[in-house]
């Protein structure tokens, strides 16, 4: 009974060992015949050293002055010019095109406006708060638009004042 179960567990291997070379063969002329097209790789771009001096120049790693940051406005002139010391309001970092007015509130005699910025993120505003890239002052609100006066700059360091408003929307 010994005999019985490696015989044909030998029997089952065996098949396992034989000729291979017809195999070997088709493996070795498919290699011969078939030629990968590999693309040339592209050039690299060339390499620019720059060499950073900290003595010249700002640490990318702390962050830039005010002096840099702050607009730059030729306060020698005796024009009209935007209040350089006055901080700049939330609304102040998006285009007048990009708000929309959605609605108003009021509460004994005073109103305010429902501003909609492109994160739909709403804000409300009354008379005297500021808007807009251009200084733009809030200077009266109804309830159907917004009236600001902005001051745009003429080129040559002064300011000039441009009438502005924002109608009341409706759907996006």
């Amino acid at each position: 009974m010994r005999w019985i179960l490696p015989l044909p567990l030998i029997v089952l291997l065996s098949g396992c060992i034989g000729n291979h070379e017809d195999l070997q063969q088709y493996v070795e002329s498919v290699k011969k015949t078939h030629v990968a097209h590999i693309p040339p790789l592209k050039e690299p771009p060339k390499f620019e050293h720059f060499q950073y001096d900290a003595d010249l120049l700002r640490s990318p790693f702390v962050p830039p002055s005010r002096e840099l940051t702050a607009e730059a406005i030729d306060t020698t002139k005796d024009c009209r010019q935007p209040d350089l010391k006055r901080r700049k309001e939330r609304l102040e970092t998006y285009a007048l095109d990009n708000l929309r007015m959605r609605g108003t509130l009021s509460n004994n005699g005073v109103i305010w406006a429902l501003i909609e910025t492109p994160d739909s993120n709403v804000y409300r505003i009354g008379v005297g708060n500021y808007i807009g890239l251009f200084n733009g002052h809030i200077t009266k609100i109804n309830q159907n638009s917004i009236e600001i006066t902005e001051l745009v700059p003429d080129g040559s360091g002064c300011w000039t004042e441009r009438s502005s408003s924002l109608d009341l929307t409706g759907g996006k």
